[in-house]
C-alpha cells in the first residue's frame, strides 16, 4: 500500500461526498455517469473532443432531471443524501478503476511480448508509490485479464468480477497498440 492509494481513496470519499451533498441530483449524475462510462470510453477511442462534449451534455441532463425531481419531492432529506452517496460513490469507484487501468503500458526491448504495467520509466517520487499501490496492481489484473486468463494467472474466485470489470473499462486490447521502445533500456 503507498500513498496513492491514500489519495484514490480520498478521490472516492470526496466524490460520495459531494454526491451526498447534492442529494438527487447527486444520484443521477454519480449513477449515470458510472453507466455512462462504457459508452463514452468507446467514442472517446475515435474522438476524444466529441466524448468529452458528450460527457459534459450527459452530465448536465442528468444533473437537471435530479433537481427537477428533487422540488417535486422535498419531504424525505435523509433518503435523498442517501441517494446521493450511492451515486457518488458508483462514480467515485467508477473513476478510481478508469485511472488505474489507463497508465500507460512499456514494452520490453530487448523481448517485445514482455509488458510492463505500471510503466517502469515513471519519475522517481510518483514511479515507487504506483509500484507499490494496491489499486494499481488491481488495475493491472483488470486491464490484462484476459492475458492473465490464458495463462492461468488468475484466481478461482476472482475471474468473473475481474472479466467484467475488464468488459467495462477496457475497450480493445491495448497491449497489441503498444510499440516496442527502440533504444530504451529496461
Amino acid at each position: 500500500m503507498s500513498w496513492l492509494d491514500l489519495v484514490l481513496a480520498l478521490v472516492v470519499a470526496t466524490v460520495t461526498s459531494l454526491g451526498m451533498h447534492r442529494r438527487l441530483s447527486g444520484f443521477f449524475v454519480g449513477l449515470g455517469g458510472a453507466l455512462l462510462l462504457r459508452p463514452l470510453l468507446v467514442v472517446s477511442q475515435a474522438n476524444p473532443f466529441l466524448a468529452l462534449v458528450a460527457a459534459w451534455a450527459a452530465g448536465l441532463g442528468l444533473s437537471m432531471l435530479g433537481r427537477r425531481l428533487f422540488q417535486l419531492n422535498r419531504g424525505a432529506g435523509v433518503l435523498m443524501r442517501g441517494l446521493g452517496g450511492l451515486g457518488g460513490l458508483a462514480l467515485g469507484v467508477a473513476l478510481v478503476l478508469s485511472l488505474v487501468t489507463s497508465l500507460p503500458i512499456q514494452r520490453n526491448p530487448a523481448n517485445p511480448s514482455e509488458l510492463f504495467y505500471p510503466p517502469r520509466d515513471l519519475p522517481a517520487p510518483v514511479a515507487s508509490a504506483v509500484t507499490d499501490s494496491r489499486l494499481v496492481l488491481l488495475g493491472r489484473d483488470i486491464l490484462f485479464y484476459p492475458l492473465l486468463a490464458r495463462q492461468g494467472d488468475v484466481k478461482a474466485g476472482q475471474e468473473r468480477v475481474l472479466q467484467g470489470l475488464h468488459r467495462l473499462f477496457v475497450v480493445g486490447e491495448p497491449w497489441k497498440d503498444v510499440p516496442p521502445e527502440p533504444g530504451k533500456g529496461v
